[in-house]
């Protein structure tokens, strides 16, 4: 602390997560383009810091309900460290939720899909 007023005239943001300044465009780029979402990063771009576990079409489907599963005697792959970690059924991303003690994944944030 300086021990004096201050104040900030901009605020540049250059990174969020893995996303950098090279893959961002403008508002108006964006409007302007003819295949917006093509220039979008997926959502899951920004959930790459956290661990992947990937379910079965049975577990997926008790996972959207909102259900809490035991993993620990289930054929996945489940990371070693507790935490946070991004939740897929093949290569859809089915949203977020918290791996506790005893492989038991909570479900946090769905996602929901459109068909």
């Amino acid at each position: 602390a300086l021990g004096c007023g201050a104040h900030l005239n901009a605020l540049r943001r250059t990174q969020v997560g893995a996303l950098t300044t090279a893959g961002m465009v403008t508002l108006e780029t964006l409007q302007a383009s003819p295949a917006p979402l093509a220039m979008l990063a997926p959502v899951d771009a920004l959930l790459s810091s956290f661990p992947a576990v990937r379910l079965s079409e049975a577990l997926a489907s008790r996972f959207l309900n909102g259900q809490r599963l035991a993993l620990g005697k289930e054929d996945i792959v489940v990371p070693e460290q507790q935490g946070r970690v991004r939740v897929y059924h093949g290569a859809s991303l089915l949203g977020t939720a918290r791996l506790q003690e005893f492989a038991i994944l909570a479900p946090e944030r769905l996602i929901a899909a459109s068909h």
